[in-house]
């Protein structure tokens, strides 16, 4: 194929696809690419690092993760941008390091617009907190007149002036019956709807809708804080579903509250080896003191911390065990800002269901 087949590919792909060196400069850009630049600008994109159109705080964070994927050769990562038009746009990027024939290492990079997956993704959490929210409302909205039924049905039977005949008799505990049955059903609905399971339960779940999930719960903190989240696509694996989803949130709100700058940037990331899934939690603040990480490791000693973060650190501690992991904050991570890493086990499997 002739280098005319090529570039007819890059100017029709969907994909928005650019190209950077060392000193993180883009030296190519596919026409996708350029569209979320005003018209008038897009001529002077390459030859530049663009930081320009960033804020400090959010120029810092794309910078380091090009620098990142230099220094690894590869990285992913799910983020949000805003195009000229002030559309939002939510970009899966993979970032691949290359040598080029002139001998010098460059980014090559191709990021996939997942605006509509991601959409509908917030459209289903939005949709099940909903549900919870009407299964919770119809369950304390029915149990009130079924007591009711209980009650009336009992105050027949033991009213000493009236006598039942055998068949009312029957009738009149049949109700009582169904009734109890309802109300132990409604209670159930309840429990559900609370997240109040006694056991745990652990299922197949995809992480990143938790993750979803998580941010969503998390919307008003990140709005007041003028916070970004981003994370690489999460994968599916056996977790308890509702603990871990309350880990995610504990550890990212902790990020933000805790990080020390006035807008947090807070970025999920995802590894695996053969026997664990590895999550870091990473923000762009002014890091975890020694003093704290040497607390917060200390077998029951985030419970001293006065500032709020200990106690659900604790919290996310225990998640991790139960799900025969860890949590570790590594030595260096008060240099370039907080890090904590989850440690689950990949071989956790679903609970059987009850017989």
């Amino acid at each position: 194929m002739d280098e005319r087949f090529y570039e007819m590919v890059l100017d029709t792909m969907p994909d928005l696809v650019f190209v950077k060196d060392r000193d993180l400069r883009i030296v190519y850009a596919n026409p996708r690419f350029l569209e979320i630049y005003a018209p008038a600008d897009r001529e002077s994109v390459v030859g530049t690092t663009t930081i320009d159109n960033f804020l400090p705080e959010e120029a810092k964070v794309f910078m380091a993760e090009d620098r990142r994927a230099f220094e690894e050769g590869y990285s992913e990562i799910i983020e949000d941008i805003v195009d000229w038009q002030g559309a939002s746009l939510t970009l899966f990027t993979r970032k691949q390091t290359f040598v080029d024939s002139k001998g010098r290492t460059m980014l090559l990079a191709i990021s996939t617009d997942i605006t509509k997956l991601s959409q509908r993704e917030k459209t289903l959490v939005r949709v099940n907190r909903q549900l919870r929210d009407y299964a919770q409302s119809v369950a304390h909205d029915l149990r009130s007149p079924i007591a009711s039924i209980i009650s009336g049905v009992n105050i027949l039977e033991r009213d000493k002036k009236n006598v039942l005949t055998e068949r009312s008799q029957m009738v009149a505990q049949a109700m009582k019956e169904s009734a109890l049955g309802m109300s132990a059903h409604l209670t159930s609905m309840l429990n559900a709807a609370q997240s109040e399971q006694r056991s745990l339960v652990f299922t197949k779940s995809d992480l990143h809708l938790l993750l979803e999930e998580a941010r969503f719960n998390l919307f008003a903190l990140r709005t007041s804080r003028d916070a970004v989240v981003q994370s690489t696509r999460l994968p599916v694996a056996h977790v308890e579903p509702n603990l871990f989803r309350q880990m995610l949130q504990s550890l990212i709100e902790n990020a933000i509250r805790h990080c020390g700058v006035d807008k947090p940037a807070v970025t999920i990331r995802y590894n695996e080896t053969e026997d664990e899934l590895i999550f870091t939690v990473k923000d762009n603040g002014i890091g975890i003191s020694a003093q704290k990480r040497h607390m917060l490791l200390r077998p029951f000693g985030a419970s001293e911390s006065d500032d709020g973060y200990g106690l659900g650190f604790a919290q996310c501690q225990r998640i991790a065990h139960l799900h025969d992991g860890f949590i570790d904050i590594p030595e260096d991570s008060q240099d370039d800002g907080g890090l904590v890493c989850v440690h689950i086990s990949k071989h956790l499997r679903a609970t059987p269901a009850a017989t």
